[in-house]
């Protein structure tokens, strides 16, 4: 029996045919190349890169000045001149008694005050007798480091370093040496304080 077409079976069929090309073409040609050459698997093409979306960058803030302070602390006191002396002193342990000496190639009694105060930068007179007439009175309890102590009227001077110890250069054949202000029978006959700037 023969079709009979309807207008209306006959538009659609004709809409129908005429949308398999847009389908056609709506497919990636790769995929069509490899339908039609039987590859086993389809690749699809890589999607395309999305532009970047840019942020608006934030004002940069600067930063706070700085609230540290500097402070200078004052320079610590001087070192008394007394404790300068005894350290010069103190570095001549051993050096041999001198007659006359006042250098550490060698020292008298007085002479190694004298050098020992001269570095302190104090300046005593050359012998015990005038080094006592030109220093204060003090009591034995008053004795401060650097302080002179006189022996045998003023025959003999040594100089406190504290601890109830002198310093001193004793006599010939002897070296400078550390001693205690009273020992066997040689006892202090006074004491004198540098005067010092």
């Amino acid at each position: 029996m023969a079709e009979t077409h309807t207008p209306r079976r006959f538009a659609l069929r004709t809409l129908c045919l005429a949308a398999l090309p847009v389908v056609a073409v709506s497919i990636p040609v790769q995929q069509r190349l490899a339908a039609r050459d039987g590859a086993a698997q389809v690749t699809a093409a890589p999607p395309a890169a999305a532009a970047p979306v840019l942020q608006p960058v934030a004002a940069r803030t600067p930063a706070p000045p700085s609230t540290t302070t500097t402070t200078t602390l004052p320079p610590p006191p001087p070192e008394p001149a007394g404790n300068v002396a005894v350290r010069w002193a103190m570095l001549t342990m051993g050096t041999p008694y001198r007659y006359g000496g006042t250098t550490p190639a060698g020292f008298d009694c007085s002479g190694l005050t004298l050098w020992a105060w001269n570095l302190a930068g104090v300046q005593l007179p050359r012998t015990a007798a005038e080094q006592r007439s030109a220093t204060r009175s003090i009591s034995r309890g008053e004795l401060q480091i650097g302080d002179l102590v006189f022996y045998y009227g003023t025959g003999h001077v040594g100089m406190y370093i504290g601890n109830d110890q002198i310093v001193h250069s004793p006599r010939t054949g002897k070296s400078v040496e550390v001693v205690p202000v009273v020992r066997g029978g040689m006892a202090p006959s006074s004491f004198g304080r540098v005067a010092t700037k």
